[in-house]
């Protein structure tokens, strides 16, 4: 565990976390090329954002986390993300997991904190094979995932196995499983570290297991407001997972608009880039895309998490409406950086240039969870049509 405590006591203002953030993006950006080179977030890059404290802004504040709005982290991994895509989705990730862990029966995440807040969760969504076996106390779980981002730096990883009762999340310390290195050799988001894990018939206390009316891809999903008092809490899982995705795919999409006006600030000469109309068109039409994204994003959370204030269903309408609009802001963030990649010229394919790294890894960001707009948008139009959005099964 990297145990690092912030450098001074933590404020709860959005302004001043997001400032604190914004100190980071220098040696994040320093750092970015080595990560990619490592495969993995570098120590000292963990060990400077758990310094910060804003892993934190995520974690139940019963267990000394922050009482601020969850979106705010989305709001910081956008802010990571103008530095280091690797970086922020890691940074992202581990922040949703310690919101999930707020789902688990309250001895389950008694154990995750019991050494503090400071912990780093990766997840394992994609099985190979898995399979969790009922045994007395709990299951027995064994399997084969890929896809497991920051697994390198986390102590315990998220699980996703079938189940007699079906898709079941469970908590998993690191001493139950193995990563498989070498496994995550990938065009873009190479940083992230997103290797293989196996588990071999790893004993899960049912407290440390969420299924049937519980998990996390029901529409019915219990909600711990009572434990937690935050509103988060007070919708399921399904109403704002993947938000964590679609948020460093802003990030880079910042970064690639930024670079590219730092590039034109700096051009001189009588044709200078920065004095064409086009060039400025481009330039404000990527920032339009940028900002859009960010609104939808932010609305959608106020939505949700409204709905849950008063006790108001979230819909299979309503969760095709946040799949479409998670994907279409993908597809905002995906345009807004390809337009900055082909203003950039040949110099942009030189890999030792961070627009080609920003182009490939908002490609991989939008290669996940029915990002793709067409595979995410898919349920909402099909309940235009009258059919049942909750029927039809996302292209991962």
């Amino acid at each position: 565990m990297l145990t690092t405590a912030p450098t001074r006591m933590m404020t709860t203002h959005p302004a001043d976390l997001l400032e604190r953030a914004r100190r980071l993006l220098p040696t994040l950006k320093e750092r970015a090329f080595e990560t990619e080179r490592l495969g993995r977030v570098p120590t000292e890059s963990v060990r400077d954002i758990l310094a910060t404290g804003l892993n934190r802004i995520s974690v139940p504040v019963r267990f000394g986390g922050l009482d601020v709005e969850f979106d705010l982290m989305h709001d910081i991994a956008i802010e990571f993300g103008r530095a280091c895509g690797a970086t922020s989705w890691c940074f992202s990730l581990w922040g949703v997991h310690n919101w999930w862990v707020g789902y688990y029966a309250p001895q389950a995440q008694e154990e995750v904190y019991a050494n503090g807040p400071d912990v780093l969760t990766s997840s394992a969504g994609f099985a190979i094979s898995s399979q969790a076996e009922p045994v007395p106390g709990g299951f027995r779980v064994s399997g084969h995932w890929q896809f497991s981002s920051g697994c390198d730096h986390a102590e315990y990883v998220f699980a996703i196995t079938s189940s007699p009762e079906g898709p079941m999340g469970t908590i998993i310390p690191r001493s139950d499983f193995t990563i498989l290195e070498d496994t995550w050799k990938v065009s873009g988001l190479q940083g992230t570290g997103s290797k293989d894990i196996v588990i071999d018939n790893a004993f899960v206390p049912t407290h440390r297991a969420l299924a049937g009316r519980g998990n996390m891809f029901s529409t019915n999903a219990w909600s711990p407001r009572e434990y937690h008092h935050q509103r988060r809490y007070t919708v399921p899982m399904g109403a704002l997972i993947v938000w964590d995705l679609v948020a460093p795919a802003i990030g880079l999409a910042q970064g690639a608009v930024d670079e590219m006006v730092a590039r034109l600030a700096g051009t001189s000469g009588r044709a200078r880039a920065a004095d064409s109309p086009m060039v400025q068109a481009k330039l404000a039409e990527s920032a339009a895309e940028i900002d859009a994204a960010r609104a939808l994003m932010h609305a959608d959370f106020q939505d949700a998490q409204g709905k849950g204030e008063r006790n108001e269903q979230i819909s299979p309408l309503d969760l095709a409406r946040y799949a479409r609009d998670k994907a279409y802001c993908m597809k905002l963030a995906v345009s807004a950086v390809n337009r900055m990649f082909d203003m950039a010229g040949g110099h942009a394919l030189f890999v030792t240039d961070p627009m080609q790294r920003i182009h490939r890894d908002v490609q991989a960001c939008m290669h996940r969870d029915g990002l793709v707009f067409d595979f995410g948008a898919q349920p909402y139009g099909a309940a235009l049509l009258g059919l049942d959005p909750s029927t039809i099964r996302i292209r991962r």
